[in-house]
């Protein structure tokens, strides 16, 4: 099942109108706390002058299949990913269809890979391919989708004055599942205790709400101020809701409540988001006409399998879109057959 993604970043209202911002969103693993590894210590590194090798003591990860764990980028694309694979195996790691580069996991399992020039302003997916040492390749189940604005602009491509980080998103290679934010726009304050990180939704209106919290803390959310569940952060300071109660299209407030004990709050954070109308009956060789909430990114998805088709459909219907990042109720595209 498709999924329209909304990224809930703490501070601000969640404007669903640009290709950039309607991404797919990983589901956090509420078992997994690891013991401190190469790519928590690759997380204190500095994206502009990546370490070219980084050790740690830890233990050797069993694997099937290679992983990203970290993805650091800064606004001039200078980058450092880490991740895991099964100790020896060599790791490619893709830019689309292009490979980008390779590394070896160490005896533990680990790897780290800088780029060797900055990536470029706009939007890629990174994949994993791992060969094992007879001779299979298995590919990652979750790839990276980067999202680097231009110079003065932000991730939806306007104009604005103050600084923007790229995105970094862990999304599942398949359908199904969620995802995991690697890297915000706006990094927390150092005091921030609770975060939002992610309003998503399925097509049925299903929410998958994920977040960072002090591990083991518990939460209570509400939608509309109205109660929506309990939760408890991991570990590792992340949690994960998916109430059984589905929203119709519209704005929404979730909050989210860290408590004590005797259930008193200790911080409290909340997001706005929209659910934008579902998209059906969209094939290529139709006509679409966009409602409200809808984008060319979530259009080319629902339509060809992959946002990153948009510009089909922006080429085809150019003259009406003066913006691609603006496209406005009531317009009608055609959806072009593509080989």
């Amino acid at each position: 099942m498709s999924k329209s993604a909304i990224i809930a970043i703490i501070g601000g209202i969640v404007v669903v109108a640009a290709i950039a911002m309607n991404f797919v969103l990983e589901s956090v693993d509420e078992k997994a706390a690891p013991e401190e590894t190469a790519k928590t210590q690759a997380e204190k590194k500095s994206p502009a002058k990546p370490a070219a090798k980084i050790e740690a003591k830890t233990k050797t990860l069993q694997v099937t299949s290679p992983s990203f764990d970290i993805v650091r980028i800064t606004p001039q694309g200078d980058t450092v990913m880490a991740g895991r694979a099964k100790p020896g195996a060599k790791v490619e790691i893709y830019d689309g269809d292009k490979k980008i580069g390779e590394v070896v996991a160490d005896k533990r399992g680990e790897w780290v890979f800088v780029p060797t020039s900055p990536l470029a302003p706009g939007s890629r997916r990174l994949s994993l391919k791992m060969t094992n040492p007879d001779g299979s390749i298995v590919a990652s189940e979750s790839d990276v989708v980067l999202v680097v604005p231009e110079k003065g602009k932000d991730l939806a491509g306007k104009s604005t004055a103050e600084p923007t980080q790229p995105l970094a998103m862990k999304v599942p290679s398949k359908s199904g599942g969620g995802v995991e934010i690697l890297q915000k726009p706006r990094p927390d304050a150092p005091d921030v205790v609770l975060t939002i990180d992610a309003v998503d939704y399925d097509d049925s209106g299903k929410l998958d709400i994920i977040g960072k919290a002090p591990a083991q803390g518990n939460l209570n959310l509400y939608l509309n101020n109205e109660f929506l569940g309990r939760g408890k952060a991991n570990d590792r300071g992340l949690w994960r809701q998916t109430p059984e109660r589905k929203v119709k299209p519209g704005m929404y407030t979730v909050r989210a409540d860290l408590i004590d004990k005797d259930g008193k709050v200790k911080s409290r954070i909340e997001v706005v988001f929209a659910r934008s109308v579902p998209l059906t009956g969209v094939r290529p060789g139709t006509l679409v006409v966009v409602e409200s909430g809808n984008s060319l990114w979530r259009i080319a998805r629902k339509t060809y399998g992959s946002g990153f088709r948009y510009t089909v459909i922006y080429e085809a219907n150019k003259k009406q879109i003066r913006d691609p990042n603006m496209i406005f109720p009531g317009q009608v595209f055609s959806l072009p057959k593509v080989n």
